[in-house]
């Protein structure tokens, strides 16, 4: 993954001891399983302040599908992998809350495209022994702020077990994508420029999801 994990442990450590000098008292503890639009995974919950929790998890996710872009068919694989760390408040000392944070994203995309006919690439027709298979990558900004409400708190003392709920939305950015043939053509400076037209015409295509929606359920453990 493109972030240090070190990322991960500095934030939360930070904000464990600005709390810690704000007098939290971080004696309250719950775990949970996770699943979402991000994944599987697992969850930690702590108290910071009276109304106010940090909470800590990492979810994955792997699948493949076929799309096409520009007339082009693509085998797409997506693989998540992303801590997200978030400040929960209560507002009204109850179980609604509102959430902000950061996800350290790690989502991978990649693209593969084989034709046995010929093929348009930026505009260029290409035929199969000249480029070969045509390859790529997609990923978005490393860290992505994050906000959102919720559901129920799960270190409140009503018994150990529990669920929560989150709505939410991460801005993960415009999408960066990169791609290249490994046919003998791979270092042709024209097709290198209708890769590059290639390459804009799919950032367009997967620019709607540069607001990521973030929905998950948990199923938590009050220590």
């Amino acid at each position: 993954m493109r972030y240090n994990s070190r990322s991960v442990i500095t934030a939360a450590l930070a904000i464990l001891a600005v709390s810690g000098r704000a007098g939290a008292a971080l004696d309250e503890w719950a775990i949970g399983l996770k699943t979402g639009t991000l994944g599987i995974g697992g969850e930690l919950t702590t108290d910071l302040l009276p109304n106010v929790n940090l909470r800590g998890s990492v979810q994955w996710l792997d699948f493949d599908f076929e799309a096409e872009f520009d007339d082009i068919d693509y085998d797409v694989d997506v693989e998540f992998l992303n801590p997200l760390l978030m400040i929960d408040w209560y507002p009204f000392s109850g179980g609604f809350r509102v959430s902000g944070g950061i996800l350290f994203n790690g989502t991978d995309i990649s693209l593969d495209a084989t034709s046995a006919a010929s093929i348009e690439i930026g505009g260029t027709t290409y035929y199969p022994d000249e480029i070969g298979t045509l390859r790529g990558e997609s990923d978005f900004d490393d860290i992505a702020p994050y906000v959102g409400i919720g559901f129920h708190n799960p270190l409140s003392r009503n018994g150990h077990w529990g669920f929560t709920g989150d709505v939410g939305v991460a801005f993960i950015g415009s999408p960066n994508v990169n791609l290249r043939v490994t046919g003998p053509y791979a270092d042709d400076p024209g097709l290198q420029a209708d890769l590059a037209k290639e390459e804009a015409r799919i950032e367009d295509d997967l620019d709607g999801i540069r607001f990521y929606p973030v929905l998950s359920a948990t199923l938590y453990y009050r220590f």
